[in-house]
């Protein structure tokens, strides 16, 4: 069936309406519903079931939060519900960690998303395959029930760590006294249904319009990121035994030889990575389709630069912080020392968000005139939008504005990014992030954004790979993996000198804003670390003077002040609506 076919035909068996939309796959009478019985005894409905299942993947792009937000990595300039976690406020009465189903009512979100996979897997035995090729269809259907069941429990594992471990539907008047199973027998349940998904899955369709289903390949690598986390402290406690594990469920997916690390020659060609959904390293991925029908991106609007000067529809909502712009290397493999800073008399303008106010006046201030963005690794351009870089489709092709005016007379009418007109939309950090946004999507256009979101893809791998080999002692063998993935950005071979620095910081700046870095700090237990007050994210800010000079200024009070509750805060609070339904739910570590 067509992708749009499979979206809309769920749609329509979600809301229990006519498939007159799809009726190559139906010849059924009343065709205004279905029976119980209809539905579990044709695998094309069993199928449309099972695309409603698919619905609970929740790409970060399509929504405005991302779990960067919550990290060093980015800010959220409008909030969204993020600050309940980021100034550690998290109580069961107050669990929204963000405007979307999946942070915001994760617990409700993820366990409905099981429940329609456990019907699947109960009533799809009633269905009957009468081909071959039939009972093939019926295994692939069963597969993926299996991997969508784990999918959602692996973000229920890493959110919450231990919960109840449901693989059954209730009758309606059932009581549900299920009680929080212990975090390894939650990983050893996702596990186990990876490996059964495994088995009946194959590792490509044979029809292309199956295109975006779970595969064999992406069973095999939720299992090694499953166990990755398991490994790790915040888990457990971590062995040899664990780690070795995890070694060999990431080795299995390399091993599978089904995906490749795509080369590139230029920031342009590894920004176009995230643009293309056939792309050969991805193995797992939301799909979207220029009509919205499977929903769509959201990045144009919370990513592109806003206010005067730089007018390309967005609100800069997801900021890269100053400090994660600074991390990138140089093109040559060492690490960007900045220029030292000279005193240069400045014109500010400044909102002071505590007394409600504009502040204006001259200050001595360190600067530096150095083009600091100049012979950087590849993966900076990529990644991030700063000052001066080219931008824009078609006629909207252009300069990024990020700077202020540096002199009292010297503002900009419509130029001036953070004083001026919608000064409320600028860049707080001074940088956009410009890493899943089209430069080739017409945002003027009718069409949806259809940019996929990579839940999983190759590099991860290599570097979940990697992080086994160097906690089981061998670094030769994570070196061959890091640099992998270093050579493919056109750096040079890293050292293996101090390789747990070299490992962490090719994993933070490879996956840079896919969300990996929440739950890396989580299960390394380095938030509190990471929240404390010399880490808060500050700025750069820009001040073009008089005569055309652009000064550079590192503001070092913070654009948000984080608090991080330890250890309670590592988890997520168990809503306290749940906890009121079912005694036999536990609050911990919150009371």
């Amino acid at each position: 069936m067509k992708k749009n076919q499979i979206w809309a035909c769920a749609a329509l068996l979600a809301a229990g309406l006519s498939f007159n939309a799809c009726s190559d796959i139906l010849d059924q009478d009343p065709l205004d519903s279905f029976t119980d019985a209809a539905v579990w005894g044709d695998l094309a409905l069993a199928e449309a079931f099972l695309n409603d299942c698919y619905q609970y993947t929740e790409g970060e792009n399509q929504n405005g939060v991302l779990y960067s937000n919550y990290t060093d990595e980015s800010y959220h300039m409008h909030g969204y519900g993020t600050e309940t976690y980021t100034t550690g406020l998290l109580t069961p009465d107050r669990y929204n960690i963000g405007w979307t189903e999946g942070k915001g009512e994760a617990w409700r979100h993820y366990y409905s998303g099981i429940k329609g996979c456990n019907m699947l897997l109960e009533r799809i035995a009633d269905t009957p395959a009468h081909s071959e090729r039939e009972v093939e269809w019926k295994d692939e259907i069963i597969g993926q029930a299996h991997f969508l069941r784990a999918f959602y429990y692996h973000y229920l594992y890493g959110l919450y760590g231990r919960v109840p471990i449901i693989d059954h539907t209730f009758a309606v008047d059932a009581e549900f006294n299920e009680t929080r199973a212990d975090m390894d027998a939650v990983a050893d349940f996702i596990v186990a249904d990876c490996d059964k998904a495994a088995s009946l899955l194959p590792v490509r369709y044979h029809d292309d319009s199956d295109f975006g289903r779970a595969t064999r390949g992406a069973a095999l690598a939720l299992k090694g990121r499953v166990l990755l986390w398991k490994a790790s402290p915040l888990f457990g406690t971590p062995s040899t035994e664990k780690w070795k594990a995890a070694a060999d469920a990431n080795k299995a997916v390399i091993d599978l030889g089904a995906y490749s690390l795509q080369s590139v020659s230029n920031s342009d060609d590894y920004a176009d990575l995230f643009f293309d959904m056939h792309n050969p390293e991805v193995i797992f991925e939301k799909l979207y389709d220029l009509k919205g029908i499977s929903g769509s991106s959201a990045s144009l609007v919370m990513q592109a630069p806003a206010g005067p000067g730089n007018g390309y529809g967005g609100w800069s909502t997801w900021q890269p912080t100053y400090e994660i712009v600074e991390k990138f290397q140089n093109a040559d493999g060492t690490p960007y020392v900045p220029t030292p800073t000279h005193k240069e008399r400045v014109f500010v303008v400044e909102f002071v968000e505590a007394t409600g106010e504009w502040v204006a006046e001259y200050r001595d201030l360190d600067v530096t005139t150095e083009n600091r963005w100049q012979n950087r690794e590849i993966r900076l351009d990529a990644n991030i939008f700063y000052d001066g870089m080219m931008w824009g489709y078609g006629d909207s092709y252009r300069p990024i504005e990020l700077f202020e005016s540096g002199a009292e007379y010297g503002v900009i009418p419509g130029k001036d990014s953070r004083t001026g007109e919608s000064w409320w939309n600028g860049t707080k950090t001074g940088y956009n992030m410009k890493k899943f946004l089209n430069p080739h999507f017409d945002f003027w256009g009718t069409d949806y954004d259809d940019t996929p979101w990579f839940f999983i893809r190759l590099a991860e791998v290599y570097l979940n790979y990697a992080e086994c080999m160097i906690e089981l002692g061998r670094d030769a063998e994570a070196l061959k993996y890091i640099n992998l993935v270093r050579n493919r950005a056109l750096l040079p071979d890293a050292t293996g000198q101090d390789i747990r620095a070299e490992y962490e910081y090719e994993r933070q700046i490879e996956l840079l804003f896919e969300g990996q870095r929440f739950f890396d700090l989580r299960r390394w237990k380095r938030m509190e670390a990471t929240y404390a007050p010399e880490n808060w994210p500050t700025a750069l800010k820009i001040y073009k003077m008089e005569d055309g000079r652009l000064l550079y200024h590192h503001r070092t009070e913070p654009v948000q002040k984080r608090k991080f509750v330890s250890p309670q805060n590592y988890w997520l609070p168990v809503p306290r609506s749940e906890l009121r339904k079912n005694p036999n739910l536990d609050a911990a570590p919150y009371e």
